[in-house]
């Protein structure tokens, strides 16, 4: 790549980087104002009643995190929570175009890495109207517009796949230390990816024969912190004290949303699925993906097999795990799309292109639909094109 296309490319990410923002904003501003459906407005609200004392929050960086900023900045919660979390949106942009980066072998190819992060930051689900008419309920999505939560953990699970897998590969102490960090920052941010995370970890480190001393230790470290802090959200949410309860139900809210689960498994992951089958030799190398089709495995059993009790049965809150492990495994499996592009023959990677542009018109076509006040679980009765 020359200088001049180079440099073109650097200043379509900026202000790629600039519209993200602008986006994002406006979009969680609108929920503030509950001009769009979210829990947006009750976290501010749970926000002045945790500092208060009133209100017990087990994961609540991004309610501190968007309380400080109001202060530093002198606006109202509003503003402050759609700053922060445009600015979150923002970082995890950054941090996919930089690992993009990092696992492409090519250098200086800008137009490449901005397609991923443009891709992996607004593709939705595999649609079909005719199996279910709504776009996020049954089959998830790898972005999800309606969960400030969400918003704030992604970028810390990300990095946390990213750090672990260069630790292991590498031994490195920088890694390590950096892989705790990050993924126990994950904790507060929200819990659903450490639940996850922990078994997957545990596995890989098995099927790898990871045993080395400083291997074990980043082990102990991680699980030893992890589940004390789990522990001590875990009585506070749950516990005699908490407000609802754990129970085993399986299936039991996932079937509320589709017509059929197997098959709504199937819209979600099809496309990196796909990817990774007929990019076999090269996957079987690559232990970003490998580790991250663990994250989704334990995150089904989670989601199909647990529920709270109660008031918050139909929310599916165990679903969340999924959602991140989604996002992830698309993220991955698309640097590897284009990583392979050129190697793989044109009877598939042309069928791939087709898909991953479909689950992007979906994804972009969910976005504006909320924008002009559809609910994340609208009904959709008319699809444009298709």
């Amino acid at each position: 790549m020359d200088r001049n296309s180079k440099e073109f490319w650097i200043i379509i990410n900026l202000l790629n980087l600039v519209l993200v923002f602008i986006v994002t904003y406006f979009l969680v501003y609108m929920q503030t104002m509950n001009l769009i459906l979210s829990d947006v407005r009750d976290h501010i609200d749970t926000t002045v009643k945790f500092l208060n004392g009133t209100y017990f929050i087990p994961h609540p960086l991004w309610h501190l995190g968007m309380y400080s900023l109001s202060k530093i900045l002198a606006v109202d919660l509003s503003t402050g929570a759609s700053i922060f979390t445009a600015l979150m949106v923002t970082v995890y942009a950054v941090i996919i175009y930089k690992i993009a980066k990092n696992l492409d072998e090519s250098k200086g190819n800008e137009a490449k890495w901005f397609l991923v992060t443009f891709v992996s930051m607004t593709i939705g689900p595999f649609f079909l109207m005719s199996f279910n008419p709504f776009i996020y309920l049954g089959q998830g999505s790898p972005t999800i517009w309606h969960n400030v939560t969400l918003f704030a953990v992604k970028p810390f699970a990300l990095l946390s796949v990213f750090f672990t897998i260069k630790f292991f590969l590498s031994n490195r102490t920088n890694y390590f230390a950096l892989a705790v960090l990050v993924t126990l920052l994950s904790i507060i941010a929200k819990p659903n990816y450490i639940i996850v995370f922990l078994p997957s970890l545990v596995v890989y480190m098995l099927l790898m024969k990871l045993f080395g001393k400083q291997q074990l230790k980043f082990a102990f470290i991680i699980i030893f912190l992890s589940v004390a802090t789990l522990a001590y959200q875990f009585l506070n949410q749950f516990g005699d004290k908490g407000e609802s309860k754990i129970i085993i139900d399986f299936l039991g809210v996932w079937s509320l949303y589709t017509p059929n689960v197997a098959i709504s498994i199937l819209m979600a992951i099809g496309l990196p699925l796909l990817i990774t089958i007929f990019n076999y030799k090269s996957v079987k190398k690559n232990e970003y993906i490998k580790f991250t089709w663990l994250l989704i495995f334990f995150s089904l059993v989670l989601f199909a097999c647990f529920a709270e009790e109660g008031y918050f049965y139909r929310h599916g809150n165990f679903s969340w795990s999924l959602m991140i492990s989604m996002s992830l495994i698309y993220i991955f499996t698309i640097i590897e799309y284009f990583k392979q592009y050129y190697s793989m023959p044109g009877i598939v990677r042309y069928p791939l292109l087709a898909m991953i542009l479909y689950q992007v018109y979906v994804g972009w076509y969910y976005l504006i639909g909320i924008f002009n006040g559809v609910g994340y679980g609208g009904r959709i009765d008319t699809f444009p094109l298709f």
